[in-house]
This record gives C-alpha cells, sequence and structure tokens, in this order.
C-alpha cells in the first residue's frame, strides 16, 4: 500500500550497498524483497507441514506472466536482452501495488502508530488498508475472500520521537470479506531481493545504525532485523487464515528461529549476545514453525488443497472434537468416550501427549475410549486431582478440558413405564455447594409439552435470564404458555425473573439444540445446530464456560435443575436431558408427557415456599424485580 503523495522509497541504512545505491531503498527494491519473503514463507510452510506429517504443501500465490526477480541472473537478463533466452519471463508471484487515498501525513501520524503507547487508535491503519484493498477492487473485492499479505510501504522511524511510524502488525481473518495481515516497511532493507542474497540477509551481523528503527529492541543485528521482518509479518499472515495466539510457534515469539529454516548455521545473536548454532547435527529447538494445531487446520483450506485430496464434508472441516461419559447401566462404571468427525490427532492428558500410532494421516481415529482405571492411573488412584486432557482434531480444532473428573458422576437414567426407552440426565455442575442444606427448588422439563388443550406443543423460543446471577430461563411453547428454568409460582404468584443481561434465542423447527455453555450460577449460552446462538455467559479472561453436549448418538430434549428457594432464587445445578438420536421425540410415547418428574411444578405445590426469618425480605425483592418484555 503506497500513499497517495508517496516518494516510493523505504527507510534503509547507509551500511546498506554502501549508501551509494537505492538498490535496497526504492519500490522496485521493495517489490522484489516481498517475493523474495513470500517464496521464503511458502517454502518453509511446505517443509514444515512435511516434516509434521501433514504432507507437502503450501499455500499459493496470485502470479502473474513477468520478469522474474527471484534471482539475480534475471535482472542481468532483462540489461542484456534476453529475457526469453535466460528463462528470465515467467508465471511468478504478483505484488499489487496499490494507491491508498490517504496522504504520508495520515499514514505517518503519530497517533495511529502501533507501537505508540499514547496513540488513540491503533488499528486506524488496518481499516486505511482495507479501505485501499476495497478501493483497488479487482481480486480485493469481499465476495472474493482474498487473504492479502499487505506491505505499508510507507512506514518511517522518526528519530526524534524514537517512533515508528505508519507501521502496525496486524493480521485478521474475515471468512465472509477480505483476510488481511499487514505489516510496515521499516525493516524490509534487511530482506533478500533474490535467492542468492539470503544467506549473507540471514547471517549479516552489522549493526543497523540509529537511523532505522528497532523493532521490539530485538533488531541489534541486520539478520535479527531481518527475521523479526519477515517472521512477523508471517505471523500476521497466519491470522489472516485464522490461527490465533492461542498456539504457539510462529504464532507464538520466534524471531531468533527463523534463520533455521534456510542455514546450516545461525550467525551471532547481537539481542540475546551468544553465538550462533549448528541447524540439523542434533536435535535443536526451533519456534519459527506451525504449530501442528495450524498445519491441521490448513489443510482443510482452499489455499492448500491438492487434487489428490478427499472433498471435506461441513461436519469434518467444522466440527469440535467432544468428550463424554458413557454409561452402561447406572451403577455401572463409565468409559470416557472421545470422539471426532474429522479424526482425532494428539490427545494431552496433564500437558502429558499421548503419541498416536504412524499413520495417523491416512486414517486417524474418530473415536477412543479410556476405562474409568485407566484415567485413575494418570492421577496415582486419586481422583481429587485434576485431570486436564486436551484433544486436537483433524481439522485442527482444539477441545480444552479443565478436569474431565467433572464429566463423571453427573448423569443418570429416567426409566419411562412400561417402555425399554430411556431419557438421560447429563449435569453441568451440580449443587455440591449446598453445605448449609438451604431448600431448593428441583425443576425439569420438555421442549415438547402439552398446553391446555391437551395437545403436545413444540418449544419455540427460550428467554435466558443472566442479571448479577444466573437467574433461570423463560421457555415459550407454540400454543403461547410458558415453562421455567427455576419456579413456576412463588408465593401463590406466576414467578417473574431478573436480569439486566438476559437474551432470547429463537427454536426454529428444523434446528436442534446443539450444545450449552454454561457458568456455574453466572451465566448461560445456548448454539443451536444452524449457527445460532444467544445468551451471556459473564466470563473472565481467567475462566472457562463448562461445555454441556450430547454424545454423537443422542439429541437435547429437555432440561433439568435446581434453584434457590430464597434470596436471589438463581439456578444452582442445570443439566441436560438426552435421548437415542434414533429416537427423537417422535417415537416417545405418551406415558412420557405424564411423568412427574419431567414437568415443571415447582412453587405450584403446597410447601414449596420457604418464607422463615429475613428471607420474607428477600422474597419481596424479588417479586419486585420483574422480567423485561
Amino acid at each position: 500500500m503506497v500513499a497517495a503523495d508517496s516518494p516510493g522509497l523505504i527507510d534503509c541504512p547507509l551500511t546498506k550497498a554502501a549508501g551509494m545505491s537505492s538498490a535496497h531503498a526504492d519500490i522496485d527494491a521493495a517489490i522484489a524483497k516481498l517475493r523474495m519473503t513470500a517464496y521464503m514463507w511458502q517454502a518453509m510452510t511446505a517443509e514444515d507441514l512435511r516434516m509434521q506429517g501433514g504432507g507437502r504443501r503450501s499455500f499459493r500465490f496470485d502470479e502473474e506472466w513477468t520478469v522474474d526477480t527471484i534471482s539475480r541472473e534475471f535482472l542481468n537478463a532483462r540489461f542484456g536482452g534476453s529475457l526469453a533466452r535466460d528463462g528470465a519471463m515467467r508465471s511468478t508471484a504478483k505484488v499489487h501495488v496499490i494507491r491508498s487515498s490517504r496522504s504520508m501525513k495520515e499514514i505517518r501520524d503519530a497517533n495511529i502508530a502501533q507501537q505508540n503507547p499514547s496513540a488513540r487508535n491503533r488499528d486506524t491503519l488496518f481499516c486505511y488498508f482495507l479501505d485501499a484493498l476495497k478501493e483497488a477492487g479487482g481480486p480485493f473485492v469481499s465476495d472474493a475472500r482474498p487473504v492479502v499479505a499487505g506491505l505499508i510501504l510507507d512506514s518511517h522511524y522518526d528519530a526524534s520521537q524514537r517512533l515508528i511510524l505508519g507501521h502496525a502488525a496486524l493480521g485478521r481473518n474475515n471468512p465472509n470479506g477480505i483476510s488481511l495481515g499487514m505489516f510496515g516497511s521499516h525493516l524490509t532493507y534487511s530482506w533478500p531481493r533474490f535467492l542468492e542474497e539470503v544467506t549473507s540477509c540471514l547471517t549479516d551481523t552489522r549493526a543497523p545504525g540509529d537511523k532505522v528503527g528497532n523493532d521490539k529492541g530485538e533488531c541489534n543485528t541486520m539478520w535479527e532485523a531481518c527475521a523479526i521482518g519477515q517472521g512477523a509479518h508471517l505471523h500476521q499472515i497466519g491470522h489472516a487464515f485464522g490461527s490465533s495466539h492461542g498456539s504457539r510457534m510462529i504464532q507464538g515469539r520466534y524471531g531468533q528461529d527463523w534463520p533455521k529454516n534456510f542455514l546450516s548455521k545461525t550467525a551471532y545473536s547481537g539481542h540475546l549476545r551468544k553465538e550462533g548454532v549448528l541447524v540439523g547435527i542434533q536435535p535443536i529447538w526451533n519456534n519459527a514453525r506451525w504449530d501442528l494445531a495450524d498445519v491441521l487446520a490448513f489443510r482443510s483450506l482452499p489455499h492448500f488443497n491438492l487434487p489428490t485430496d478427499p472433498p471435506w464434508t461441513d461436519e469434518e472441516r467444522n466440527a469440535m472434537p467432544i468428550a463424554y461419559a458413557e454409561y452402561e447401566t447406572d451403577d455401572g462404571p463409565a468409559k470416557l468416550v472421545i470422539s471426532s468427525a474429522s479424526g482425532i490427532v494428539r490427545l494431552t492428558f496433564n500437558h502429558h501427549e499421548v503419541s498416536q500410532a504412524l499413520g495417523w494421516l491416512r486414517n486417524p481415529p474418530k473415536r477412543m475410549q479410556y476405562t474409568e482405571t485407566q484415567l485413575e492411573q494418570r492421577t496415582d488412584d486419586d481422583r481429587t486431582k485434576p485431570l486436564h486432557l486436551q484433544i486436537l482434531a483433524f481439522n485442527g480444532k482444539v477441545t480444552d478440558i479443565k478436569n474431565i473428573w467433572k464429566l463423571f458422576h453427573t448423569r443418570t437414567f429416567i426409566n419411562i413405564p412400561d417402555s425399554t426407552l430411556r431419557l438421560t440426565k447429563r449435569l453441568a455442575f451440580t449443587d455440591d455447594d449446598n453445605t448449609s442444606n438451604r431448600p431448593r427448588y428441583e425443576w425439569s422439563q420438555l421442549l415438547r409439552e402439552k398446553g391446555q388443550d391437551g395437545v403436545l406443543h413444540r418449544a419455540i423460543s427460550i428467554d435466558l435470564r443472566v442479571g448479577s446471577f444466573w437467574d433461570g430461563g423463560v421457555i415459550k411453547y407454540a400454543d403461547d404458555h410458558e415453562s421455567h428454568w427455576g419456579p413456576m409460582r412463588v408465593c401463590g404468584r406466576t414467578h417473574r425473573f431478573g436480569g439486566h443481561a438476559s437474551q432470547k434465542i429463537e427454536l426454529p423447527a428444523d434446528a436442534e439444540i446443539k450444545y450449552i455453555e454454561v457458568n456455574p450460577g453466572q451465566g448461560v449460552r445456548v448454539h443451536l445446530s444452524d449457527g445460532t446462538s444467544a445468551g451471556e455467559l459473564k466470563l473472565s479472561e481467567s475462566e472457562q464456560a463448562i461445555k454441556l453436549q450430547p454424545s454423537p448418538n443422542e439429541v437435547i430434549v429437555g432440561f433439568c435443575g435446581k434453584s434457590e428457594k430464597t434470596g436471589d432464587r438463581r439456578v444452582v445445578e442445570f443439566g441436560i436431558i438426552t435421548v437415542s438420536r434414533n429416537v427423537r421425540f417422535r417415537e416417545l410415547p405418551d406415558a412420557v408427557w405424564d411423568m412427574l418428574e419431567l414437568k415443571n411444578t415447582a412453587g405450584m405445590n403446597p410447601g414449596d415456599d420457604y418464607l422463615e426469618g429475613s428471607d420474607d425480605d428477600e422474597q419481596n425483592e424479588d417479586e419486585n424485580d420483574f422480567m423485561e418484555e
């Protein structure tokens, strides 16, 4: 991206080319350097995916037929009039030069410089770049879904302010528009223009000097400036492809390791004050690689497809791996079942990886199971110790469970009279904190319920009532009658829930509840199979929601839980009721709809209310906290 009034130059220290040439500083140099760097990104990715078992593949570039700059010899051919004879005319990665409507003054405004701690809006440059792409049109229209590696030509280090202007390292994935990973050109002087310069640029130990920016204080030598610039830009491209900071490797800090992908021996590090290391002689750690989760996620993108790849179904591409407890009998031992529609690649128990057999790439297992005894061995037979589990699926999706013991002892069966069918209750959290034996309302409800007309009606919406706490919820049925997640009546009157952060979700007839996230006592969020979701979880950055999901052969048909009888009457226990997917609602016997344990009559029976002592006052407060329409 070039400013409207740009002179077409980039920062370059005097020591580069002895300060006598613009070979490393003009726009032609910037184009050659970006193209060569792009091929280095591509080569590193292809080899890294091969080494990790993902097959030798990489992203493809938009190309054009022009004079290539990948080799110095092609430049000689241009001046020698031998372009065709020397093979200099070829399909090569196209570097689009797009002109922004913004001036250099606007682009170099200190108030939008990302590394300025006093900047008002550090995302503005990203918006400028997106605007320029949209104005350019062509391959950058939103419905083309382009992934763009963007370089801001007019970045500049202002020595008087000690600030890099016109630079922002940002990357965002937009599956419905332009995905952009951008970086400033303030380190581009150190990048190679063609293949013959790769080694020298990655081993140059000269100091860049004080006329150019020392990004993050890590660019003490020319090669470190090159490694930081190329690696940090690829980091942002990773974001454009959908990678997050949650993964390690290239999406973490990697700068000193970048040359290990291209050299047999690295150079002296001025930043770390350490000598270089031999690469490949002995196992050596390299953070400048893709995390395996990223490798697998890339395989499902069209940019990485090979003609021999089998097609992905929507479920294989998008489904998260799941883990659940499976019981054969209510009192018998359980098994931990792990499943994934795309296949299971890696399991990590308490941060120790469970290796998969060779050949997982060709046939990753879609279901694995562990007995309770096998799991107990991982915690020295002490189930009071948490057992963390991370599941990596073949589609790159990761499920993280802080303590799998919580998946057990929260499941019971509901036998249906005169039938071999049974329903299953699975709780997200139990009422373990009720040490004072405070009174509770117990409730259950199904997503089908008989109305006053005696006809069965389906649920059409759920109003998820969240305020200072998780108050409960209101299910509305097709005949307009309602049932509650919580008491139906309090003191003889219909219970009204509070909740300033409440949200309602509609339940279409052709969608099912896929899973529910809960923050015990605080919030809830419901996710449907059509991608719709609603609800407030009220999670802090350090908290993780509990995911309540039926097994693949089950479907959610109802809910169960407990609520306080006094005070805020918040939800203190919550679970789902499921049935075999082959049964659903259509084959449930009529007896189901008359079972008291599947109806919510909380607060409707004599003795349901609890009105001792000061709780009368809490009741009065609650009655004034009406549900907003």
